[in-house]
């Protein structure tokens, strides 16, 4: 994990991505997420382990081609 001016990173072998999110509302890897009220957050995860779990099998599933 890589926090730049207030950001967040998770490197998952060569990829970085940003994550969103703090210890109280979650993380996730879409800013719309906590954008509005209207629409329930569909990828948010407990905690950045559990995002970073998400994110390997994410990219070992595009590796694969599955």
């Amino acid at each position: 994990m890589q926090s730049a001016q207030g950001r967040t990173y998770l490197r998952v072998g060569g990829d970085v991505f940003p994550v969103y999110g703090d210890e109280l509302r979650g993380w996730s890897p879409r800013a719309d997420d906590f954008g509005t009220k209207q629409a329930p957050p569909r990828f948010v995860y407990g905690s950045l382990d559990e995002l970073y779990f998400v994110l390997v099998n994410l990219c070992t599933a595009r590796e694969s081609g599955a």
